[in-house]
């Protein structure tokens, strides 16, 4: 086949046209990925309703409301003999906190939107339901303790085994312990857990110290972008294990991260750039 000047004209302009959208697509594709975080108080507690807490208080576990306008969370105060209460912090700043229930709660979960639902008393417990949105915070339902979560995706075996193992060798990498021992200090920080997001895009890290009397320190949250590994670090604490514990750290269906840290509760909002 001949082609004319103007067909070789015509075709090479083509040609460079495909080369450069091609090169255009591999430098999108190729381009860093940077996970930002932007981190907010929600509430200290300090008083519930009208009840002032003693300083010994310690968020035990938070459960944010699928739709981002509260969290429920448990709390202890040793010092008044309080192992297990149960409050909502209102998520929009006014920094309200209600009492829901005000000792011996063992488990809690969101069974529907805006009902808060949670199990009272030894054994299996009462299961009582509540409407987080009312005026006033009263039973609706009482009965069974049968649970109905309305929990987030916790993430393949495989997926958590992965991004912890991926945490672990970045840790060890910012703490100088490139064989798992430390050798710029007498502490060893571990990733003991993961928390996988919503959409398996991004994990919630938690990180601790522990000393060669075994003693747990140090506790850090890290925020991970699965897709590459990219680390964040969120929050942390020098000191006692318990101002910043795993269990009171959770995904909201809203796609942000809540934890506890001493006597307060955060959101933490990721985005990907």
């Amino acid at each position: 086949m001949k082609i004319t000047l103007v067909g070789r004209l015509l075709l090479g302009t083509l040609l460079a046209g495909t080369a450069c959208t091609t090169e255009s697509d591999s430098a999108r594709r190729s381009a860093p990925v940077t996970l930002a975080v932007a981190t907010q108080p929600i509430a200290t507690v300090a008083v519930i309703d009208a009840d002032t807490l003693s300083d010994s208080l310690r968020i035990l576990r938070v459960s944010p409301e699928p739709d981002g306008g509260s969290v429920a969370f448990l709390f202890a105060d040793p010092t008044r003999q309080i192992t297990g209460g149960l409050a909502l912090a209102q998520a929009s700043g006014a920094q309200k906190v209600q009492l829901v229930w005000p000792d011996s709660v063992s488990h809690l979960w969101w069974s529907k939107p805006h009902e808060l639902s949670f199990t009272s008393g030894t054994g299996q417990g009462v299961r009582v339901v509540i409407d987080a949105h009312a005026a006033q915070l009263q039973a609706i339902q009482g009965a069974g303790s049968t649970r109905e979560t309305m929990e987030t995706s916790p993430g393949s075996a495989e997926l958590i085994r992965r991004s912890l193992s991926r945490a672990q060798a970045f840790v060890d990498s910012v703490r100088v312990q490139p064989t798992g021992a430390p050798h710029r200090s007498t502490l060893r920080y571990s990733a003991d857990t993961i928390l996988i997001g919503p959409g398996d895009s991004l994990a919630a890290i938690h990180v601790m110290a522990i000393g060669p009397d075994g003693r747990q320190a140090n506790p850090t949250w890290y925020l991970m972008y699965l897709p590459n590994g990219d680390m964040h670090p969120l929050d942390s604490l020098v000191g006692a294990l318990s101002g910043l514990v795993a269990d009171a750290g959770q995904w909201g269906a809203d796609g942000a991260f809540y934890y506890a840290k001493d006597r307060s509760i955060w959101r933490a909002r990721p985005t990907v750039h």
